[in-house]
C-alpha cells in the first residue's frame, strides 16, 4: 500500500469523511484528497498531524524493510531505549546468557495482551494452511484462508488504531548526572543456586 492508500483505510476504519479528517489534522480536505489518491505525498509534520488525527503511530506509514540482522537490531534497540522491552534469558553455568533461550516481553500488560491477540489469530491461520484435509475441496479451503486471512488484518488493525501511549523505558542518573534508559535481563535460568 501507498501511504495514500494507508491514509484512506486508516481514514474509513474510524469512519472519517475526508473532509472531518481535515477538521482534525487542521489540514484542508482537498489536501488529504490529493494524498489519498497519490497526486501528492504528505510531508513528514503533515503526516504526523493526520496520523495523530487516526490514532495511528506515523510507522504505520512507513515500510520497514529488515533484510539484515543489523535492521533487526537497530529496531530493538531503539524499542529498548524508548519503550518498557523486556529481555528474559537463561544463563549458563559460566553466568552467560543463552542466545536460544532469549525471549521479548513488555512491562506493560496491555501491550503484551495485544501480541497475544495478533498470536493467537495467525497461530489458527497457520493451522488452517497446515490442515487441509478438513476441508472437501481445495477451493474451501483456500476460502477459510483467505477469510482467516481477512480476519488477521482486521485484527492487525484494531490493534493499530490505540491512542494509549506505552510506558517508556526504566531510567536512572549514570555517575556522571545524564539519564540513560536501563536494559533489564531478567534470568529465567532454574538452576539459581543460592
Amino acid at each position: 500500500m501507498t501511504i495514500g492508500e494507508k491514509i484512506k483505510h486508516y481514514r474509513k476504519l474510524n469512519g472519517y469523511s475526508q473532509e472531518y479528517l481535515g477538521e482534525l489534522s487542521n489540514i484542508n480536505a482537498a489536501t488529504i484528497k490529493k494524498y489519498e489518491y497519490g497526486i501528492r505525498n504528505p510531508k513528514p509534520d503533515q503526516l504526523q498531524k493526520i496520523a495523530n488525527a487516526l490514532g495511528v503511530s506515523i510507522f504505520v506509514f512507513m515500510d520497514f524493510d529488515i533484510f539484515t540482522q543489523s535492521d533487526l537490531l537497530s529496531l530493538l534497540i531503539k524499542m529498548d531505549e524508548e519503550t518498557s522491552l523486556r529481555f528474559e534469558a537463561e544463563r549458563d553455568e559460566n553466568g552467560n546468557i543463552e542466545p536460544n533461550s532469549v525471549k521479548l516481553s513488555f512491562d506493560d500488560p496491555s501491550v503484551n495482551s495485544a501480541i497475544a491477540l495478533y498470536l493467537a489469530t495467525k497461530t489458527v491461520i497457520n493451522d488452517l494452511y497446515l490442515n487441509d484435509k478438513r476441508y472437501s475441496s481445495k477451493e474451501e479451503h483456500n476460502r477459510a484462508i483467505a477469510a482467516m486471512s481477512d480476519q488477521l488484518n482486521d485484527v492487525k488493525d484494531k490493534l493499530l488504531i490505540n491512542k494509549s501511549s506505552l510506558q517508556g523505558p526504566k531510567v536512572i542518573k549514570s555517575p556522571t548526572g545524564k539519564i540513560v534508559p536501563i536494559t533489564e535481563i531478567i534470568d529465567t535460568s532454574t538452576n539459581n543456586e543460592e
